[in-house]
């Protein structure tokens, strides 16, 4: 009798291909992979958006198919590099549609400063309700310093995920490794962190290019991956003979 509760117990400790020892290592992982999979979901779904918009509205201009109508000047300021827009200065341009609303442009560089004055009325370029051009100069600026800031999250948010979801997968098979132990998601994450900072900057330079924000992800998500994949490629080829 002893021996048939004995292997009740172990096929219970086992239940799902799981070691009751490992139940504790998959609910954190699992909740890893709620959180940055949630966080990455909703920027996702947020820069996703935005790229396509930007895009759309960048070929929109380029094809000369915008929807133009009369708009008058409303307010014009400039603002230095203290204004809270990023450093240098910028010059900030309020319109009113003849068709109803109000759209504003903003643009950093003093040699694209629209030419305009206060109560003139002048031709915009819209796309769905977007302000893309003004007299047929291209006024959008898909990277703000803000929206750098809250990309900067997206991608450590994206390979934490990733590489937690392998892990699950990997428990089935091999022993257990920490979550920021060696070789771990978490020096992948940082990786993916300082790369978003960085390309986060040169978008900033750059922000007259719409589709600079899916390079941007390219790199600081896919980089680490592929960092980690090629290591374990690595380690998988040597572990037999060690």
């Amino acid at each position: 009798m002893r021996p048939f509760i004995s292997m009740v117990g172990m096929a219970s400790a086992r239940r799902d291909g799981v070691p009751a020892v490992l139940r504790g290592e998959v609910r954190l992982r699992v909740w890893v992979v709620v959180i940055s999979g949630t966080l990455a979901a909703i920027l996702l779904a947020y820069f996703g958006h935005r790229a396509y918009v930007e895009t759309a509205a960048y070929s929109a201009h380029r094809n000369g198919t915008l929807a133009l109508e009369p708009a008058e000047v409303v307010e014009i300021n400039y603002f230095s590099g203290t204004g809270g827009y990023g450093g240098g200065n910028s010059q900030e341009v309020r319109f009113r549609l003849h068709s109803g609303g109000e759209r504003t442009s903003l643009l950093k560089d003093r040699k694209a400063y629209l030419d305009v004055d206060e109560g003139q009325t002048v031709r915009v370029g819209m796309w769905h309700g977007h302000l893309v051009a003004v007299e047929d100069k291209y006024v959008r600026t898909p990277w703000t310093p803000g929206a750098s800031m809250v990309f900067l999250p997206l991608p450590p948010a994206f390979v934490l995920m990733v590489l937690q979801v392998y892990r699950l997968w990997r428990l089935r098979k091999e022993g257990p490794k920490y979550v920021f132990g060696y070789n771990s998601s978490g020096a992948y994450a940082t990786a993916a962190a300082l790369l978003a900072f960085g390309t986060a900057l040169v978008a900033l330079s750059f922000d007259r290019v719409p589709w600079l924000s899916v390079l941007a992800f390219a790199v600081s998500a896919l980089g680490p991956l592929a960092w980690f994949t090629l290591r374990e490629i690595r380690e998988r080829r040597t572990a037999p003979r060690g």
